[in-house]
């Protein structure tokens, strides 16, 4: 299996400046409400298909605040074009896919694909189905079935 580069936490520093704004530690008296630099996306740079990967990942990963709803499926669109294809000929919309409604290896697969896309940056879950499957059976003696 594939193993994708973590994200360091300071990943924005290496992104355009357009990316998002870097919210310097506060000190003194104030220095609670914010006692370390923080990193505030810029979201529209990032919908606009034009913002670098590294300020893609940095945006999705690296910001003070959760990431919008509505920007996951267009970051998988606009930067991870395969991987949006590989759900789009499965009849899989991004929140199946997201939820894990799906078959198993095409959830793997399009993680997969899509941190390939983000330059090998670990940005979704991958899991390794036959190393799974491998770790059931020794567990379980058996892949279980419902009925």
């Amino acid at each position: 299996m594939t193993t994708f580069t973590p994200i360091p936490h300071d990943l924005y520093r290496h992104a355009e400046p357009e990316a998002g704004e870097v919210l310097p530690a506060l000190t003194g008296r104030l220095k609670r409400h914010r006692p370390v630099e923080e990193f505030e996306p810029n979201w529209a740079h990032v919908l606009s298909g034009t913002a670098s990967v590294v300020a893609v990942v940095a945006a999705l990963c690296c910001g003070h605040l959760d990431v919008p709803e509505r920007v996951w499926p267009a970051v998988l669109r606009l930067y991870c074009p395969t991987a949006w294809r590989l759900l789009s000929k499965a009849g899989i919309s991004f929140e199946q896919w997201n939820l894990g409604q799906c078959d198993a290896v095409l959830c793997a697969t399009v993680a997969a694909t899509a941190n390939t896309e983000l330059h090998g940056y670990a940005v979704f879950a991958v899991m390794d189905v036959p190393a799974a499957v491998a770790e059931i059976v020794a567990t379980l003696g058996s892949v279980p079935t419902f009925t």
